[in-house]
Order: C-alpha cells, then sequence, then structure tokens
C-alpha cells in the first residue's frame, strides 16, 4: 500500500469513529478505500413528526433512517468531506447541488465554501460533528418540506460549483420579460480555457451582451467569430444566448413555477424536457429550429458555446431581491465544420452543462454589496488622483456617476497617486475615468471645458451636472472653483455641492457640504473650518511647508500637487467618502468634516461639525455686496447684546473677503478692549491691546482670517446715523477695504461699508 493511500486510509478509519459518537448515527462502516478516495457509508436516524416517522417515509420522500456515504479525497483535511445521499433520494427539493442522474446527490449543508467551514473548527473532530449536525437539520428540514422559508424567499437553483459561468445583466432581463412568453437572441462573448496537462478540463466564461443577434440573418455573419489565445490555451469569440420567457397559463396569466425541478439536465433531449416543464418548451423549440435552419452559412475551426435562460416566475420573491423571477442558464454547443449533416453528428454533441449564473457589475448589484444611506446620482469635478479615487469609490458603492469634468490630459506621472494606470500616450482625465467606470455600468457624461467658466451659462451648468443629478463632488482643490460653486444661484445649479481635499501632504484631510438652498456655501464652510480648526490641524492646514495654501494655488480643475504616498491618499479620499455616503437623506444644515492623523500612530482622527445657515446681510450702498455671519458669531454677537440691555455694546469681527464673490464672511470676533466705552447712545471701541490680539489671531489661523470690521448694538430698530457712517469712512481709511461696520438692532442687522471704499 502507496504512504498516500495508508494516510488516507488512517483519516478514513479516524473518520469512521468520530461518526459512529453522533447520536443519530445507527450504523457506519469503511465502505471503500482506495488510492483516490475513502468512503464511510452511515445510516443516519432523521429527526421528524412521530406520525411520519411510524409510516418510515416523508410525504417528501426522505426515510425515517437515510443511508449517507461520506467521502473524503486527497488534500484532507485541509478540505472538507463530502456528503452524497442514496442514488434514488428525492431530486425535487432545494438545495442539491446540480448533477446528473447518474451521481450521487449532494445536499447544499452551508453557505459558502464547506471547506472554509469545515477548517473554521480548530479540531478535526469538531469539524465532522459540525457537519454531521448540518446533515441533521437539513434531513429534518427536507422531510418536512421546509428547506425553504416564504418568509426568507425562495432559493435558486445552486450553482456555485460549475465549471461554466454567465455574467448577465439581471435588470435589463427584467426589463424584456415578456408576460406573453417569447425568445430573444443576445449577442454573447466568450472565453474558453481549453486547460494544461496539470489543470485539466474545459471551462468557458461569457458575458451576454444587450444587443440583439438575429439568426435568420444572410449576410451578417459577424456573430460567431473566433481566435485563439496561445497564451491562456485558449479561445475567445462571439456567439449567441437565447432568453426564453414562458407562455401563460390556460387562463391567461403569467406562468407561476412553483415545483423545485432537479437540476440533473445533461443533454438536449432533458434540455427540451426543461424547457416544456417550464412553459418555454415552445419558444426554446422556434430557437433550435432557426439555429439549425441557419447554421449552414457558418463554418467554424471549433465548436461555439450556445447558451439559454429559461426565466421562471416563482411563487414568491428570491431570496436578496424583490422579484420572483428566477432565471436558469445551460450552455450547449454546436460545430459546423464543413461535410457535416447536422449539428449534432455524434453523441458526444449532446452534451448540455448547467451554468453557473452571476450578475454584472451594475450600480445596483453594487448598492447590495455596499449599502450606503446617500446614493444620490453625483456628478463630478476633478478626476485627478483624489477625484479618480472618489469616483471608483462611489461607483462601486452603486452610486451614479452622472458627469466627469477636467481639463487635464493623464500624464506618466499622474501614474504616482491616480485611480487609474494608463500607457503614456493617453486621453485626458474625464475620458479615461469615464471609460474606467463602464466596466462598473457607468455611463458618465465627459466634460473638458474650465468649470469656472461653464458655471456661468445654463449649458456649461448642465454640462457640468446634467438633469438627473442631485449632488456634485468638487474634489480639484481650486480656490477659483470653490468659489465659483459658492456664488452659484441655486435655482440655476439644484444640485448639492461637496467638496473633498487634503493637505499637510496627506496627514489631514476634510469634507464640505454645503447646506440646504446653498447656504452655508463651500466657502462659508471652509472659512468657518479654518477658525474652529485643532492645534493638530492648523498646523497641518496653514503650514507654509505644506499646508493648504500650496494645495488652493490650483487653477480650473487642476492644483499643486504635494508629496504622499499612494496609500495615505487613498486612506484619506476614501474615509471622506464614505463620510459623505453617509450623509443623511434631507439634511438640512451643512457640516464639515475635518481628519488628521495622530503623531505615531496610523489610525486617522474625524471630527463632524453640522453648521447651520449662515446670517445674510445686504451691504448698504454695495449692490451685490453682502456679510455672511456664521451661527456661532450670531449666537455670540446676541449674548453679548443681551449682558448689556441699557447700552450699546460691540466688538471686533474676524473674517474672510473676498472681491471675486463680494462676500466679507464673519466666523469669529474679538471682544472689546476694556478701554471701550458703552453709553446707551453710543459705543466706542477701545484700543487697549487690539492690535495685538488682531495679529494673534491672524497668525492662529495661519493667516487666512483678517479683521474685517467692527460690529455695534443698537437698542431700538433704527436705521444707521450720520455717526455710523462717519465710523465706516473712519474704518474704510484704517483698514484694507471693504472693512465693514455692523449694527445689530433688536431685529435685524445693518451692515455699512463706505461707498467710496
Amino acid at each position: 500500500m502507496s504512504a498516500g493511500k495508508l494516510e488516507l486510509v488512517r483519516h478514513a478509519e479516524h473518520l469512521l469513529r468520530v461518526v459512529q459518537l453522533h447520536p443519530q448515527v445507527r450504523g457506519a462502516e469503511l465502505a471503500v478505500s482506495d488510492a483516490d478516495e475513502c468512503r464511510v457509508a452511515i445510516v443516519f436516524e432523521v429527526e421528524m413528526p412521530f406520525d411520519v416517522k411510524a409510516r418510515g417515509l416523508s410525504a417528501t420522500g426522505v426515510r425515517a433512517c437515510e443511508e449517507v456515504e461520506i467521502v473524503i479525497r486527497a488534500g484532507y483535511p485541509w478540505r472538507s468531506p463530502t456528503i452524497y445521499l442514496r442514488q434514488d433520494f428525492p431530486r425535487d427539493l432545494p438545495h442539491l447541488q446540480p448533477s446528473s442522474v447518474d451521481a450521487l446527490p449532494r445536499p447544499c449543508l452551508v453557505d459558502g465554501s464547506q471547506d472554509e467551514f469545515f477548517s473554521h473548527f480548530a479540531l478535526i473532530e469538531s469539524g465532522i460533528i459540525g457537519l454531521l449536525e448540518q446533515l441533521a437539520s437539513w434531513l429534518a428540514n427536507a422531510a418536512v418540506d421546509s428547506l425553504i422559508n416564504p418568509a426568507q424567499g425562495w432559493e435558486p437553483a445552486l450553482r456555485g460549483d460549475l465549471a461554466d459561468t454567465l455574467i448577465i445583466d439581471s435588470e435589463f432581463l427584467e426589463e424584456k420579460t415578456s408576460a406573453n412568453g417569447a425568445w430573444k437572441g443576445y449577442r454573447t462573448y466568450y472565453l474558453r480555457s481549453l486547460g494544461s496537462r496539470e489543470r485539466p478540463g474545459v471551462s468557458t466564461f461569457l458575458e451576454a451582451g444587450t444587443e440583439l443577434a438575429s439568426l435568420s440573418s444572410k449576410t451578417d455573419k459577424t456573430l460567431f467569430q473566433s481566435q485563439r489565445l496561445q497564451k491562456i490555451n485558449g479561445i475567445s469569440g462571439t456567439s449567441v444566448m437565447a432568453f426564453i420567457t414562458p407562455d401563460p397559463d390556460d387562463d391567461g396569466k403569467p406562468r407561476i413555477n412553483s415545483r423545485y425541478l432537479p437540476e440533473t439536465v445533461t443533454n438536449l433531449t432533458q434540455l427540451h424536457a426543461r424547457a416544456k416543464a417550464l412553459g418555454c418548451g415552445r419558444h426554446f423549440r422556434e430557437f433550435m429550429e432557426a439555429l439549425v435552419k441557419n447554421w449552414t452559412i457558418f463554418q467554424f475551426e471549433t465548436s461555439v458555446p450556445i447558451t439559454v435562460i429559461f426565466a421562471a416566475r416563482r411563487p414568491f420573491h428570491l431570496i436578496g431581491s424583490v422579484s420572483n423571477l428566477e432565471h436558469l442558464p445551460y450552455l450547449f454547443e454546436i460545430y459546423p465544420r464543413p461535410g457535416r449533416k447536422t449539428l449534432w453528428d455524434e453523441p458526444a454533441d449532446d452534451i448540455v452543462k448547467p451554468t453557473r449564473l452571476l450578475s454584472k457589475a451594475t450600480p445596483k448589484l453594487l448598492s447590495k454589496l455596499s449599502p450606503i444611506t446617500s446614493p444620490a446620482p453625483t456628478a463630478l469635478i476633478g478626476a485627478g488622483s483624489v477625484g479618480s479615487k472618489a469616483a471608483l469609490h462611489l461607483a462601486r458603492a452603486g452610486v451614479s456617476v452622472t458627469a466627469i469634468t477636467d481639463t487635464l490630459v493623464l500624464m506618466p506621472h499622474n501614474m504616482a497617486r491616480h485611480g487609474l494606470v494608463r500607457p503614456a500616450l493617453t486621453s485626458s482625465k474625464a475620458e479615461e475615468l469615464a471609460t474606467e467606470l463602464k466596466g462598473l455600468g457607468q455611463t458618465p457624461a465627459v466634460c473638458f471645458e474650465d468649470a469656472v467658466e461653464q458655471l456661468r451659462t445654463p449649458d456649461g451648468r448642465l454640462a457640468l451636472a446634467p438633469e438627473n443629478t442631485e449632488r456634485v463632488l468638487n474634489s480639484t482643490a481650486s480656490l477659483l472653483v470653490r468659489e465659483a460653486l459658492s456664488i452659484v444661484p441655486k435655482d440655476a445649479f439644484p444640485p448639492r455641492i461637496s467638496e473633498i481635499a487634503l493637505f499637510g501632504r496627506g496627514e489631514g484631510a476634510f469634507l464640505l457640504q454645503e447646506g440646504a438652498a446653498r447656504n452655508p456655501t463651500l466657502a462659508d464652510l471652509l472659512t468657518e473650518m479654518s477658525a474652529h480648526a485643532t492645534s493638530a490641524q492648523r498646523n497641518l492646514l496653514f503650514n507654509p511647508e505644506h499646508g493648504l495654501t500650496e494645495v488652493q494655488i490650483g487653477q480650473g480643475c487642476g492644483s499643486l500637487t504635494m508629496p504622499m504616498t499612494d496609500a495615505r491618499l487613498s486612506a484619506m479620499t476614501a474615509a471622506a467618502t464614505e463620510i459623505l455616503l453617509d450623509q443623511k437623506p434631507g439634511q438640512q444644515s451643512g457640516a464639515y468634516a475635518i481628519g488628521h492623523r495622530l503623531a505615531g500612530d496610523p489610525s486617522t482622527h474625524w471630527r463632524t461639525v453640522e453648521v447651520g445657515p449662515f446670517v445674510e446681510v445686504a451691504v448698504e450702498g454695495r449692490d451685490g455686496w453682502q456679510v455672511r455671519i456664521s451661527p456661532s458669531v450670531d449666537r455670540r454677537i446676541r449674548e453679548e447684546v443681551a449682558l448689556y440691555p441699557h447700552v450699546e455694546t460691540g466688538g471686533l469681527l474676524i473674517g474672510t473677503t473676498s472681491a471675486r464673490c463680494q462676500t466679507i464672511t464673519v466666523v469669529d470676533i474679538l471682544p472689546a478692549p476694556e478701554d471701550s466705552r458703552r453709553t446707551a447712545s453710543l459705543f466706542e471701541l477701545g484700543t487697549k491691546g487690539l492690535k495685538t490680539a488682531i495679529r494673534s489671531r491672524h497668525r492662529s489661523s495661519g493667516g487666512s482670517l483678517f479683521d474685517v470690521g467692527t460690529w455695534h448694538s443698537h437698542l431700538a430698530d433704527m436705521a444707521p446715523s450720520g455717526l455710523d457712517r462717519k465710523t465706516a469712512a473712519q474704518l474704510a481709511a484704517e483698514r484694507p477695504p471693504p472693512s465693514v461696520l455692523l449694527i445689530i438692532t433688536p431685529n435685524r442687522y445693518h451692515a455699512l461699508v463706505h461707498p467710496n471704499v
């Protein structure tokens, strides 16, 4: 006896001893032992209701004591034992692996890989008992016909272990399902591996397209084309798939197939019988007649795989789906070489194989695999490193990417961190990214124009964000793009706008999400975030060596870059995108999320802050200009006024000014110096320590925030006085223009800027 066989027999004897310990095993013996496999035959007592057990046979054909074989082969115990049932075990039950009628039926005992289930147990003995427990449960459910739970859904026929694979767009076929019964042929692409000495056998991968294939054409000979692939010892080519839906019932209603049929089809005769049983017999016959009638115009050097899918309507929805439509695919071959009298001259030509079925990577499928809160159709502005990574994350989560905008060409140096890998001579970033997303079922529009220019016209805005777009994601790190997106009117550009950017050489990142009605804007949120960043975040944001200011210099849809690894960029972009996907539907407030890597720690700390609408105050005498006051500043001003109900009070305004946006944005205030004077009719801002406080606040903000004016209160609802206008002129002379004088009255704000500024 060889060493390999001796070891396998020892394993089988050990298996036998363990099996005999199970309380439901009534007998066991080592039935077969050779060099390839060992079989342990057992008699297994099935748990079933008392009256059924008394009869010895359930209504489904399960016996009170079932004959079972446990088979181990080379690789055990690294591979699981295989369990087979008796030859005449009923096959019209779910959870049976597909096989011919000559093969022993094999139950599916676990979800997923049985090898992984078996290896999950540290002790081999525990793994064996674990499989027997699964078998006990399977047989008990089979005895009372409860292998399917209607509440959970219809269990599709098992096809996971089959050698041949058909990939389809299940959503497309759902749409093409006829209530009256029909067949349609679709062009199919295949790749066939012919195997090797080490891995013998043929396997075929097919992808069904959505283009109709006409078998009746006498002139179009492009349907069946093939070429030899020497590197993989295979063949690729085009063929046809027939999608067949059943005829209605006799009463004219859509046919419901409520019986489980054994997956034992192995030849064309059985395939015809299966088609008839499913109500697809007439249309399957029509398809086969079309093949036979027209095959003479084709001559092939190799056989060509033909696939058919029967659509079966089940009595309730399939597991994990809202649809009750099950697709049952089969594969057979034609080989119309010269001299043949029919398509199937020889017995071996009659082989039919059930086929494994996979869905294409459509947004609907991907969304099932990546449940997200916010699947809003999204347009991207910027297809650089951050934009490409974010686009792939969104598409793989099932989010529809409606458009991609970028003016630049993908260059060799971009390969350091871009989401795509392309040769040196390539196309634009936007076009290449759109091409990549087609593999995920996406068809985004492409815009090569500057986003700032596009936002100025209706046609340009539509190019940036087609009609079905609900969200726009800016990843350009461009100040010009951010400001242009901040001032475009909501009614002219309805999508909600967000932005992702990195800073500090990838040690930090932020996500901006504007509020409803474009308030707060992206520009508001960045200024607010700058005002309230932590010391660690400020160091990364405003470090002149690698801070945010370096990133902001970008023009149009491009930007300068900063050195970092692809892994760092990917990690930060992924985290920011995930926060974006978790956005609550219907959220009215804006928000910013800022994250940075902790020193000496690979983990990243993220902080999310909701920001309500900014108070918008038109500037008197300056058409189009406005002061935008953050909610926190508005609250602090009102709290200060409440402390001084009988006198006027005030302080200094901290923020930013943008001539392009015509805004003065206020995100912080400095308290009035101690030498300030408050009376019922006047507030006079003191000077003691004021310049020092202003310089300190400017430095702590990395030079991003400035003294933009002053504020004071009025005790009554009155318009700005002559003294207020004189003060505004004085402010204009003392500070870089424009400098605002903000007045709060009991019911509103007023804003003054000297008209000559």
